[in-house]
């Protein structure tokens, strides 16, 4: 079954338009239960989205329980059809929601200059409500509670935020933290993790590199730190190193398409 390229559409999102050819695709009959869902290089490259739209759209459906996603094996359907109810719940989760993909894009940008700030303005108190909060993080995520874990993120970089003295900074860094508690970035998150409880060791580790370089009022070095950290969060839920590059190649062809018509719809 040959899915659609991404055309004009009703929806604010791509990842939008993708669940809904998706569910329309299972009520048809053409992905029945059990059915294996085509790779993502397939999906991607017939639809002429990004990989990063994708995966949003594929978390979405699993949150409603249509998709269910094996570890080493694939997507595969897990509800013979989508209802008028299941289909709105998960058209809503990605047309009310921030994109995780754009969210993290936005705060690498805003939490490094941030942190410099704050290495310059926080007091004491405020490096060991820094420590505090982070030994707290720390130990929920080696008690493999990764759902109170990934909801606790939040509380650290705001703790950084505060550091900063500037309530500007605060307000918007709270407006983008508010991304880790919507059903969208938190089942990502969990399927990452649950696929491999390992994985937690290599993000608790660079969190505790930002916590002790920040405590060091080391700047240069808490930098590297909160860049690794973003790009490890998007290889972690957007999948291997070259995401980046899928998205901008993707990006690109799709724009030039848009040229002729195509889709006209803000970028999820």
């Amino acid at each position: 079954m040959t899915f659609e390229k991404l055309t004009q559409t009703r929806f604010k999102k791509k990842s939008s338009f993708i669940a809904d050819q998706i569910l329309r695709l299972i009520n048809s009959g053409s992905y029945k239960v059990g059915t294996k869902l085509p790779s993502e290089r397939i999906i991607t490259e017939q639809m002429g989205v990004s990989r990063p739209s994708l995966r949003e759209a594929i978390s979405a459906l699993q949150i409603v329980g249509i998709l269910e996603t094996r570890p080493g094996d694939g997507t595969y359907v897990s509800a013979p059809a989508a209802t008028e109810d299941l289909m709105h719940q998960a058209l809503t989760v990605l047309e009310e929601h921030d994109s995780p993909f754009e969210n993290m894009q936005a705060r690498k940008a805003m939490e490094i200059g941030a942190a410099r700030l704050a290495i310059k303005t926080a007091t004491v108190a405020d490096l060991s409500a820094v420590k505090e909060i982070w030994d707290e993080k720390c130990a929920l995520g080696r008690q493999g509670k990764y759902d109170e874990y990934t909801r606790y993120g939040k509380e650290f970089h705001l703790a950084i935020a505060r550091a900063t003295k500037n309530r500007v900074i605060e307000a918007i860094m709270e407006k983008l933290l508010d991304v880790n508690i919507q059903p969208l970035w938190v089942n990502m998150r969990l399927e990452y993790f649950r696929k491999d409880p390992s994985r937690i060791d290599q993000m608790l580790d660079i969190h505790d590199q930002i916590m002790k370089a920040i405590i060091e009022r080391n700047t240069e070095q808490a930098i590297r730190a909160l860049e690794t950290h973003f790009d490890l969060l998007i290889e972690q839920i957007y999948g291997r190193n070259e995401e980046n590059n899928d998205h901008q190649q993707v990006e690109r062809r799709s724009q030039t398409s848009e040229g002729k018509g195509g889709d006209r719809g803000n970028p999820d």
